[in-house]
């Protein structure tokens, strides 16, 4: 009798123990995730290459859409690869163009980096696609979620929000 009084004592402190510890580990896990997080947004910034991946697009002159496609901007090698859609108004184009004119490949031109107040990062840069200058502002988190500015000379300025990860290697098929 006393064995199973013994027993039954040692395994509900067991498991008391254990539904302490799960607790406590959410808890860790969460942090121990944001720093994980926060170290490679700074990795990513410092080696100027990266992938921001939008999932949200915010027209100057309509509502906000969600992404259901896979938009993105890539920067690598002094280059940036911009596949995003575009809505809004154009105040030049070429005749019968139905291209967007936010999906080009370009150099890289005035490439900065600042750090934000709050933690994070704001990188700007320009690019010329077609017939156009294009200004990128990227607001980053110390996380990585990132929201991008997008100025045109020829087109009305447009948002979009995403988050920024290491740059995704491409099928090949």
């Amino acid at each position: 009798m006393k064995r199973i009084i013994l027993l039954s004592f040692l395994i509900f402190s067991i498991v008391a123990v254990n539904a302490q510890e799960k607790k406590l580990t959410r808890k860790e896990k969460k942090a121990q995730r944001e720093a994980m997080l926060t170290e490679q947004t700074k990795k990513l910034i410092e080696a100027n290459t990266w992938q921001f991946n939008a999932t949200q697009m915010l027209p100057s002159g309509g509502r906000t859409r969600t992404l259901t496609t896979p938009y993105n901007v890539v920067l690598k090698d002094g280059e940036v690869d911009s596949y995003l859609p575009y809505f809004g108004r154009a105040y030049s184009v070429d005749y019968g163009s139905t291209d967007s004119p936010m999906i080009f490949k370009a150099p890289v031109a005035d490439y900065n980096v600042e750090d934000a107040k709050k933690g994070g990062y704001t990188v700007k840069f320009s690019a010329k696609n077609k017939n156009d200058n294009v200004e990128f502002t990227f607001s980053i988190g110390a996380t990585g979620s990132a929201s991008l500015k997008v100025n045109s000379t020829n087109r009305q300025f447009i948002s979009y929000n995403g988050d920024l990860v290491p740059i995704e290697e491409k099928e090949k098929k």
